[in-house]
Formats: structure tokens, sequence, C-alpha cells
């Protein structure tokens, strides 16, 4: 990556860190937040839906049905425009939640492509799925 995207690329990777214990944290403001009013969700087994009142309510389903959610982004490699207006995010999330009082953790892949607004990365599109192995 050239030396005038390293600033963008620090920056998703403090999103990407904030972003995860915020659901951790069960903050669906702070979650909702990191996404573009135009946000995509792109989970698996769910049709795909756009905009923060349906983003909200994907999220706000998943904190309500999983106890115990943990969520860690690892990204492997993140790719800047050249203008600097769009990035895609491709790495690794680790996906926990409690079982019987213990804590699973599980591992899936994630593809996140975020858009600059007004100064700061959102999340345009939200795209997941999890390793059989």
């Amino acid at each position: 990556m050239g030396e005038k995207h390293k600033a963008d690329e620090a920056a998703i990777r403090r999103l990407d860190e904030e972003w995860g214990k915020a659901a951790t944290n069960s903050d669906i403001d702070a979650v909702v937040s990191f996404y573009a009013h135009d946000g995509s969700l792109v989970w698996p087994d769910e049709p795909a839906v756009h905009g923060t009142a349906n983003i909200r309510a994907n999220w706000k389903k998943m904190m309500d049905t999983i106890t115990g959610l943990k969520l860690r982004f690892t990204p492997e490699r993140i790719v800047i425009s050249d203008d600097a207006s769009l990035a895609s995010d491709f790495g690794k999330v680790e996906f926990g939640q409690e079982v019987n009082g213990k804590t699973q953790m599980q591992i899936a892949k994630y593809v996140v492509v975020w858009r600059k607004e007004k100064g700061s990365w959102k999340v345009l599109y939200d795209s997941w799925n999890m390793n059989s192995k």
C-alpha cells in the first residue's frame, strides 16, 4: 500500500477494533453508528437488508438471540481506492457466544466495503460467512 493511504488503513483497523468492542458490549447505538445511512448487511442465511432502520433491527435480533455475543475483527487485507473514497477490508472475525455458561468461539471470514463520508469511514456493505472447519 502506498504511503498516502497508510493513515486511512490505520483508521479502518481502529474502526474494526472499536466495532468489535461495541458489538461485544451489546451497544447497538455504537454498532449502528459504524454504518452509512444507505449501508447494507449481506449476512448468511438471510436476505440482504439496506438502510439504518433495517441494520438496527438485524443487529438487535442478533444481540437478543445470542447470549454473550463476542466479536473481534482481524483485518488481513485492506485496499484503499486511489481517491481514498472507498476501501475494501477482508479478514477473519472471531465470533463467540455463551453455551451452557461457557464461551464457544468460531472463526468466520468477512468482507466489508467502507466509504468515506465527510472525512469519516462508514460501512457501505457488511458481509460475512462461517468457516465449515
